[in-house]
């Protein structure tokens, strides 16, 4: 008995540090965007979603950001929604908060969602140590397709363009 009750609780623990792999689908998760309203998982329907993980004092996260925003509209019409998700502000240990999300998007003039993901590096994703940027791509019915640290521009609108023209 005391073995199975070890057992249990090994493969419980075990359970909480594992992540999403490529295939498996997503955790339905939820952030809170410039506007603090709440953009949930659940609720996208028919898109692909790509999740790109970032900080403001992140010197790789600024120039994906920019080149994602100066690049746009390669992929405007292709059914995804594209959504950055600060786990901090322009200094470390600065919330991620509507005021920097404000600044954030104004300084990059980003055209997509922006949102607050405080503390989290994609943690439903990678494993420890959290990198950033980091960028996760979920097909139209929630199943990851694609994940990386320190993705290009390129590799991400590939993938949008496939799976685009998977309608």
């Amino acid at each position: 008995m005391k073995a199975l009750l070890v057992l249990s609780a090994l493969t419980l623990s075990m359970m909480s540090w594992s992540v999403v792999e490529v295939g498996e689908k997503s955790p339905e998760l939820c952030w809170k965007n410039v506007q603090s309203k709440e953009i949930c998982l659940r609720n996208v329907h028919n898109k692909a979603v790509v999740l790109i993980y970032n900080t403001g004092w992140c010197p790789g996260c600024q120039e994906e950001i920019s080149e994602l925003s100066k690049r746009y509209d390669e992929i405007k019409k292709d059914d995804a929604l594209l959504i950055s998700l600060s786990a901090e502000g322009f200094q470390h240990g600065q919330p991620a908060n509507e005021e920097f999300l404000n600044q954030f998007q104004k300084k990059y003039q980003i055209p997509f969602e922006v949102a607050s993901s405080p503390n989290n590096a994609g943690k439903e994703f990678f494993k420890p140590p959290y990198y950033i940027p980091a960028t996760v791509i979920l097909d139209r019915n929630g199943v990851l397709q694609f994940k990386k640290v320190d993705a290009s521009v390129d590799e991400i609108f590939s993938w949008v363009k496939k799976l685009s023209a998977e309608r």
